[in-house]
């Protein structure tokens, strides 16, 4: 189970915020290693988990509709967002933004 599920699904389940998953673990050990703290870590933590996101909506997915002879030519490709329903495709920016903002609240807690 990836570190996100596992962390948002424990969340949901025990009615909780603050779960920290296995690699954020070792993501904070290494940020720990290297004189940083908790904010850089979380920072790189969720830096990769965007490029990933980036990268599996524009990498190139086959069209629904290709066939091969020999192989399958660039035509043959298209965008995957171009493929994601509109929920789909609406709900994961929706997690882009809240993964920012949580990023973004580590690093400057407020004085409430």
């Amino acid at each position: 189970m990836p570190p996100p599920i596992y962390e948002s699904g424990r969340n949901l389940f025990e009615n909780r915020s603050d779960t920290i998953g296995p690699l954020r673990t070792v993501y904070r050990a290494a940020s720990g290693m290297l004189g940083k703290g908790n904010c850089e870590a979380d920072v790189a933590y969720g830096m990769v988990d965007l490029s990933s996101s980036a990268y599996g909506i524009g990498r190139m997915v086959l069209k629904p509709d290709s066939w091969r002879l020999f192989r399958y030519v660039n035509t043959d490709y298209i965008r995957a967002y171009r493929q994601a329903s509109v929920h789909g495709f609406a709900f994961d920016r929706f997690m882009d933004i809240q993964n920012v903002k949580n990023m973004y609240d580590t690093c400057h807690p407020s004085n409430e």
